[in-house]
């Protein structure tokens, strides 16, 4: 695919809805999401990538060797895993009051709950350009905010990527990584959640290489650690892995990988949540920028195996969440494809995607299509040479009954809205499946499916 030409607008305070699915936040570039439950919404705290402007050595800011330049934190929230909105801007560097103003390293954030406060960590470089991050704190009485920023960071914790745990009988942990000698590491936290509580420990027996990203949850009375980490050194991106531990500290068993590594994106890192009896894993990678420093954060569903194993997860496109089908259905987010292929339409603020090079016969299929509501016609957006050719939806299948059938024109190189009348009226949730049926190869692209009561 070619770097699309995105325009990334800044959030200031304000609240947008955002309708995705993978990557699931497109109007910024996001990373490191860490993912919580709070008053029964799923809340998303990630970093935030931006691309380097030149224009700030003069002010001082030095660029990182990695090419990572983060200057803030949003908070999102979604009650359906389909509409997220995005809360703003939460702690920002200028507001740092121990941080370097242009430091530009605000990596992989971290949030809990305990006692009616919400402690939001962060790793940041301190004022005085020392090199070494420092953890500092924010906290809030609601999980979008707003934080206040605690004026010192916590003695202590010197190191990228906070993990903060707290177990069942109200002791909070902290988890986090970098420094030397390519270890996590983990301590007590105090009752006040502000200071560490006792010495830090290096988790053993783990993979040898380097690792980062320390996420922690329990499941029945099982302590999960998950990391990325680099397992060796001729192929250099990360994968997830995961120990097991009957002790918060450990000691830990590592069990194997949860997400394979990514060809083409050096990093990944993780949140594992519950919500509403189903589990989750946040992850991030280049979907969007194809630059490994342009990062996008993207979720997909974790299982577990009957001996509390975790099954691996297979990264998506078309993510979870059921779809209503009255609302935009983007079927470039395919749950599977045949003879057809994925490409970026040019052009536009926001990214979006398109079907391309379909051919005689090429299908498209998208998963948990739910028909709550009565319609009558199918809306297409598409894009078409052909001046003989059509599109069948069909239901759950390629070969599946056809809920109508688009009758497809030459668009003149313009994309169209075109309508079909359907054959019947589906009734709940539905896989459906786009067949594309023309003469010639490279005839249709299709952009997105839509289900209305209007003509």
């Amino acid at each position: 695919m070619k770097n699309p030409g995105i325009i990334i607008l800044i959030c200031f305070n304000i609240s947008i809805n955002l309708f995705s699915q993978n990557p699931i936040i497109k109007h910024i570039y996001t990373a490191d999401p860490t993912a919580r439950v709070y008053n029964g919404k799923l809340y998303i705290y990630p970093s935030q990538d931006i691309a380097w402007n030149k224009e700030w050595e003069k002010l001082g800011a030095e660029k990182e060797t990695n090419g990572h330049v983060m200057t803030d934190y949003h908070a999102f929230s979604t009650t359906d895993m389909i509409n997220y909105t995005d809360h703003g801007v939460i702690v920002a560097q200028k507001d740092v009051p121990w941080g370097n103003k242009v430091g530009y390293g605000m990596w992989a954030p971290c949030i809990t709950y305990k006692n009616g406060t919400y402690y939001y960590y962060f790793p940041n470089k301190p004022a005085d350009k020392s090199g070494f991050r420092q953890i500092g704190l924010a906290t809030a009485t609601n999980p979008e905010g707003p934080f206040s920023i605690e004026p010192n960071y916590i003695q202590g914790l010197k190191g990228i990527d906070p993990n903060p745990f707290i177990d069942d009988d109200g002791q909070a942990y902290m988890y986090w990584g970098g420094g030397k000698g390519n270890s996590l590491k983990g301590v007590k936290l105090s009752d006040d959640m502000k200071s560490v509580n006792g010495q830090a420990i290096l988790i053993k027996d783990l993979p040898q290489e380097y690792k980062e990203g320390p996420f922690v949850f329990k499941r029945n009375g099982m302590y999960y650690l998950t990391f990325p980490h680099n397992r060796d050194t001729k192929n250099s991106t990360e994968e997830i892995g995961y120990a097991i531990s009957k002790n918060p500290l450990g000691p830990f068993e590592y069990k194997g990988t949860i997400m394979d590594r990514f060809e083409d994106c050096w990093t990944n890192h993780q949140s594992i949540v519950q919500y509403k009896k189903q589990w989750y894993m946040f992850y991030h990678h280049n979907n969007i920028s194809k630059v490994g420093n342009l990062r996008s954060v993207c979720v997909d569903s974790l299982f577990f195996n009957k001996d509390g194993t975790i099954q691996k997860v297979i990264p998506t496109l078309r993510g979870v969440g059921v779809h209503q089908a009255t609302d935009t259905i983007h079927m470039d987010r395919y749950s599977k494809i045949y003879n057809a292929e994925i490409d970026f339409i040019k052009g536009l603020g926001i990214p979006e995607w398109k079907v391309t090079n379909t051919k005689p016969e090429s299908w498209v299929q998208y998963n948990s299509v739910n028909f709550t509501t009565k319609t009558k016609y199918a809306k297409l957006q598409l894009l078409s040479s052909s001046k003989k050719a059509s599109i069948e939806i069909r239901e759950n299948s390629p070969t599946g009954k056809i809920i109508a059938t688009a009758k497809v024109f030459n668009t003149n190189g313009k994309w169209k809205t075109i309508n079909a009348k359907m054959n019947y009226q589906p009734i709940g949730e539905k896989n459906i499946v786009c067949l594309f049926k023309s003469e010639n190869e490279k005839e249709i692209e299709l952009d997105w499916i839509f289900f209305s009561k209007f003509n």
